[in-house]
């Protein structure tokens, strides 16, 4: 019974002190940052507003949107949401993950937030049962991230697997699922690159909005340091528009590689990093093929590496082994299907997690057009991994093709040279058989003078 009960209870300590830790940690930092802004600006005491707004931070990132008066605030902050997810992995790998406890955590989870959700003083735009499901979707996700790897039902299934699937399928898998998170990763580090890149161009621009709104240094530093909780969704736009799609500010801005123009927006000083137009026409060439040169590279890469299919030839003398080549490229081909596909599916839930609203008419859409995203992605990929797949198959097929002509000149060759070897040895053998002829000739002369020489006979 205290061995059940044990179980029970450590599902109830992870939700509790992840919650604990996270709630109070995003509480204080809100309460420090409304401080701060109180004693430069002046105006009321806006700490007493610090609870509140720290159970709406709460819910939204866990994507539970909220209304304050005009703000209405339903983009969630993809930072906060990913250390949410961290930090309940990481205290349910330290209390031991149990399908007890992650009932009774996640039950405990969802009551957290529906009570904060009561307690609340801003409207929140969910219903009850979409913070039930959203919060629950949270601590699902954390809960399977410590308890998948180290459970004995993976345990069970990774060993069906390996007795009932092949190697060659089992390595098709498991390279075209990484391969996959590694594209996805690959393109969130380019978008991370190209937000650098317009904070650096643009802090000119953020400054005079900063100057504009009459901020002191200190509170300065604080809302740019809450601003990044975002960071993840502004990487996910900058990939967007990478790569030829581009995001929107509602209707009141577009932002293309090809226009960067808004109006009436909202003085925020987050506003003033969004890009301009590229006028340089080979730097958008370059920015629009990066998805196909990396998948190109990687797929030549995977298809060339011995840790993966190895579709290599041996030297000219050495046979080649036509059964594992064969399989090296259809194994390939299915590795550069699941990594497509994978890009696709991460690529659009990535890119509808980033949208959201600032407020309800003209700002009531703010990110990306998933559809147009998700192609602009995809395709090129799809694209330039299937592209490494037909150049090592020309390639192969080359060399075989050039190794067959010479190896024919080879034998053309040998079979030319044949003929003037047995000329040589039949010339040879007459010379001698004449020499000798010859010499019996002389040598009968040489006897026939001497006899007619002892005969008396002269012959004229």
């Amino acid at each position: 019974m205290m061995t059940h009960l044990k179980y029970w209870l450590k599902g109830l300590a992870v939700a509790a002190t992840s919650m604990i830790v996270y709630a109070v940690a995003l509480g204080c930092y809100i309460a420090l940052m409304l401080l701060v802004i109180s004693m430069e600006e002046g105006g009321d005491n806006l700490s007493a507003l610090s609870v509140p707004l720290t159970e709406a931070v709460v819910l939204l990132s866990q994507g539970v949107g909220f209304q304050a008066g005009a703000i209405t605030l339903t983009i969630t902050p993809l930072l906060l949401t990913v250390l949410l997810i961290a930090l309940i992995a990481s205290f349910a790998t330290r209390f031991g993950t149990d399908i007890r406890g992650f009932v009774s955590g996640s039950v405990f989870w969802v009551l957290m937030n529906v009570l904060f959700a009561h307690s609340a003083e801003v409207t929140l735009l969910d219903q009850l049962t979409g913070i039930i499901w959203k919060s629950a979707l949270v601590f699902v996700t954390g809960y399977a991230v410590a308890a998948i790897p180290r459970s004995e039902l993976t345990r069970r299934l990774l060993g069906k697997v390996q007795t009932h699937v092949s190697a060659p399928v089992r390595k098709t898998i498991s390279i075209g699922a990484i391969l996959g998170v590694l594209l996805i990763g690959i393109y969130l580090m380019a978008g991370l690159a190209a937000v650098l890149y317009w904070c650096l161009s643009s802090r000119s621009a953020v400054m005079n909005l900063y100057e504009l709104s009459g901020m002191q240094t200190g509170s300065r530093v604080l809302t740019t340091i809450a601003v990044i909780v975002w960071l993840p969704n502004v990487m996910i736009w900058a990939v967007s528009w990478l790569f030829g799609s581009g995001f929107a500010i509602g209707d009141l801005a577009s932002f293309t590689m090809w226009s960067g123009q808004g109006s009436a927006l909202p003085a925020l000083p987050a506003f003033g990093i969004l890009p301009q137009a590229v006028s340089i026409p080979w730097v958008r060439i370059v920015l629009l093929c990066i998805p196909f040169a990396v998948s190109l590279i990687s797929g030549l890469a995977i298809m060339l590496f011995n840790r993966g299919f190895a579709v290599r030839i041996g030297k000219p003398n050495q046979p080649v082994d036509v059964k594992r080549m064969i399989s090296g490229f259809a194994c390939s081909a299915g590795t550069f299907c699941i990594a497509s596909a994978l890009v696709a599916i991460l690529g659009s839930v990535l890119f509808a997690l980033s949208n959201g609203a600032l407020g309800t008419k003209h700002l009531a859409h703010i990110g990306v057009q998933v559809v147009a995203s998700t192609r602009k992605v995809g395709q090129p990929t799809a694209l330039g991994l299937f592209s490494s797949w037909l150049v090592m198959l020309v390639g192969v097929a080359a060399v075989f093709g050039i190794r067959c002509v010479m190896g024919r000149i080879r034998e053309a060759r040998g079979m030319s040279s044949e003929p003037t070897t047995v000329k040589r040895e039949f010339t040879v053998v007459p010379r001698t058989v004449n020499s000798t002829i010859n010499n019996k000739e002389e040598q009968g002369d040489n006897n026939e003078s001497t006899d007619t020489e002892g005969s008396g006979i002269r012959l004229p």
